[in-house]
């Protein structure tokens, strides 16, 4: 059979006359596709598929006269063999070109048709043991579920029937509260700066307190200069800023290392500290405080330049004034002469040091995703710069020593925590299983140290060192397993050098293994629609790997547990630190009244990672206090195709009368769903349920892209400011690398 032109069908279709009639279209159709039957091949029966795809077009319904004959039309077109009658096999193919089509090729196809095919057929009214669908029952099922004709409608029509549709709420009857567009502007006038005092107002407090404490330490610095004549005579005006910003850098080296001392941090926001101390903004604190640094070391160097002309030029009684002989008996008549003296100084050799080091540290960390490797490596220059600068007044040629005092404390902390990990004894744990999964992910389980049974709390994560992969590197990850286990598990995706050599060694060492699922609807979908792939090491190498590990370490996630309604959001792999928070509420849900859980993913395959705690929550929660909702955002929904229409009608139909998905192989309350969530719907419908329980306030968690944040972030702040009476507070997991 000679291919069909798809696009000169849509405008053979297209250029039909308004006035042509019913048979000529179908005649013009009928040429068109060569008159093909039973004996076409799959690529054939493909095509023809789409060919009735393109009867969602309005010129076509308009030229047939109206929706029912184009929807007999369609059923002849599914009646591959003309026997007056869609057969299994042919609504089979009809499905396996829309998953195509709503990119669920990588799905386990084998299983989910013939269960949409069953589900479709049951909607239809076919008794069981019956393998085909009547025209009569093609056409009812669509005068009984009329939103099923969108797939026939012009595309005018097809926008507002989008548009009048209700929001979505969770299992709410009455529609959102629509502000009136003058109250909202009031609203808007008279809450947004006190919601954005209610998100920020601890950050801004200790910012506005350390851009205070820098003014000060510059402004008593510089005073102090100003009052000595004898340092006014040799160096002038500069060293009013170079003793300014000198002490600028000392009050920012000791702060620099307080954000990456994690283990203490940890500590402190596990008391009240944390209402009152933003620790989830340590990291920004931490490049902020870097910033600071670059700054107030340009200035202190463009200063000492200035010094060294001003000295250069400065009467050797002067001098000798200042310094008493601390620069040598004699000082040298010549300008190099007197530069060379002050750079050969403790304080000029270890001030060129600490130059340097900034020199080749800074401009990596603009290139710390790109080359991760490379930042991680340089970025420990910079220690060497505190150290240099613990040594840098050492000489005491101006004033005694204060450095040494203002880092020995956050030096101290850091090099503790630092040393220990390192120590085999302290870090070296024991792993009881490794497994390759789908979509290239290594799912780690290892023995839970002792020291960690009274401080591991949902939602923190831990550093992770293989030394077959690297002696030295320490990655993060957010664990999957809860408090209450008696072990501590991580689940990361192959995406960078260290997590594909890691990935690497676990797949070198593991066997092909097929993980099954309890469900009980198993038998019904031939059992393989819940399995999922699994490599697994054997139990015999496994006890050969060495991990070390350390932790934990608290994260923003931790904070579930202030807020009674709870929003927890992951992206991809992003979902493991609220897998954690998960099975914690699911254990002991504590203050918790609701939990609303979203995962949006690419792949498919990876709902089947934690469908074990999924069927455990449906089992055990008969009153819905936790809403899953899983999106697929690399699936398409196409209202005017017909293949998708059915398809998504079948999974729908089943959902409903039995909470079970098809697309996930379990049971669910809320089915998969296609693209990415409605923030504003999503979160509106939640204020809404939060305020008829009563609160006021919501805690929304996110561990995923930056772009979905200012997406979040932006709604739950224009939701808050709307409503004085309810507020969302919002905090994205931090990337600490």
């Amino acid at each position: 059979m000679k291919p069909i032109n798809m696009l000169k069908l849509g405008r053979l279709v297209k250029n039909q006359s308004s006035s042509s009639s019913l048979d000529d279209v179908v005649v013009e159709i009928d040429v068109s596709r060569g008159g093909a039957g039973a004996g076409e091949t799959d690529d054939e029966h493909s095509l023809r598929l789409s060919m009735v795809l393109s009867l969602c077009s309005q010129e076509l319904v308009t030229t047939l006269g109206n929706q029912h004959s184009a929807l007999e039309l369609a059923f002849e077109d599914l009646d591959v063999d003309n026997n007056g009658r869609v057969d299994r096999h042919e609504f089979e193919a009809l499905f396996a070109t829309a998953m195509q089509h709503n990119n669920l090729k990588n799905m386990n196809n084998d299983v989910i048709i013939p269960a949409a095919v069953d589900a479709l057929m049951e909607d239809a009214g076919v008794p069981q043991g019956v393998d085909y669908v009547t025209k009569e029952q093609f056409l009812g099922m669509f005068e009984r579920n009329p939103e099923l004709m969108c797939c026939f409608e012009d595309e005018q029509t097809l926008i507002k029937r989008r548009g009048s549709v209700q929001e979505y709420t969770f299992d709410r009857k009455q529609p959102f509260n629509v502000l009136d567009p003058e109250e909202e502007q009031d609203n808007h006038q008279v809450w947004s700066k006190t919601t954005r005092w209610k998100n920020s107002r601890t950050r801004w407090i200790w910012t506005g307190l350390w851009i205070l404490a820098n003014i000060f330490a510059f402004t008593y610095k510089g005073i102090k200069y100003a009052r000595r004549d004898e340092a006014m005579d040799v160096f002038g005006n500069c060293i009013i800023v170079a003793r300014g910003s000198a002490q600028c850098l000392n009050l920012n080296c000791s702060l620099i290392l307080l954000p990456v001392c994690r283990h203490f941090l940890t500590w402190l926001r596990a008391t009240r500290l944390r209402f009152v101390i933003p620790f989830d903004s340590s990291l920004e604190y931490h490049i902020y405080i870097g910033m600071a640094i670059a700054v107030f070391t340009t200035t202190h160097v463009a200063a000492h330049i200035c010094d060294f002309h001003q000295f250069a030029h400065a009467e050797e009684s002067d001098i000798f004034a200042l310094f008493g002989d601390k620069l040598g008996d004699k000082i040298p008549e010549s300008k190099g002469g007197r530069w060379e003296l002050l750079l050969s100084t403790r304080a000029g050799v270890t001030g060129i040091i600490m130059v340097v080091c900034i020199l080749i540290a800074y401009p990596f960390t603009l290139k710390r995703r790109e080359k991760f490797n490379s930042f991680w490596y340089t970025h420990h220059l910079l220690l060497i710069m505190i150290l240099a600068l613990c040594i840098h007044g050492t000489a005491n040629l101006l004033d005694p020593c204060q450095s040494v005092y203002w880092v020995i404390f956050p030096l101290t902390l850091y090099f503790w925590r630092r040393l220990q990990r390192e120590t085999p004894s302290c870090s070296q744990i024991q792993v009881l299983a490794a497994d390759v999964l789908e979509d290239d992910i290594v799912r780690l389980k290892l023995s839970k140290p002792h020291s960690w049974d009274h401080v591991v709390k949902a939602g923190m994560y831990g550093n992770i060192n293989i030394p077959e992969v690297s002696l030295l590197e320490w990655h993060p990850f957010t664990m999957t397993s809860a408090p209450f286990e008696d072990y501590i598990e991580f689940h990361f995706r192959k995406v960078g050098d260290w997590t594909s050599e890691a990935f690497q060694l676990v797949n070198n060492c593991a066997t092909a293994k097929i993980q099954e699922s309890d469900d009980e609807e198993k038998g019904k979908l031939k059992e393989e629609s819940n399995e999922m792939s699994v490599r697994t090491v054997h139990p015999d190498t496994v006890r050969s790997l060495t991990v070390k590990l350390e932790g934990p370490i608290g994260a923003s996630s931790q904070g579930f547990s202030d807020h009674p309604i709870v929003v927890l959001v992951g992206a991809g792999i992003g979902v493991t630190p609220m897998i954690s928070v998960l099975k914690q509420l699911v254990f002991a849900p504590g203050r918790m009244k609701r939990t609303f859980f979203y995962w949006t993913t690419r792949d498919p395959a990876n709902l089947k990672l934690f469908e074990q705690l999924v069927k455990k929550i449906y089992d055990s929660d008969p009153n819905n206090a936790i809403r899953l909702r899983h999106f697929l955002t690399s699936m398409k929904q196409d209202d005017r195709d017909l293949g998708s229409v059915l398809f998504h009608h079948a999974t729908r139909s089943k959902h409903q009368r039995t909470n079970f998905d098809i697309v996930m192989g379990n049971h669910v309350r809320h089915q998969v769903e296609i693209g990415r969530p409605d923030w504003k719907k999503e979160l509106t419908s939640i204020k809404m349920e939060s305020k008829d329980l009563g609160y006021n306030d919501c805690g929304i968690f996110l561990c995923g892209p930056q772009k979905m944040a200012d997406a979040i972030d932006d709604v739950s702040f224009d939701l808050s400011k709307a409503d004085p009476n309810f507020h969302f507070f919002f905090t994205k997991e931090t990337n600490y690398f």
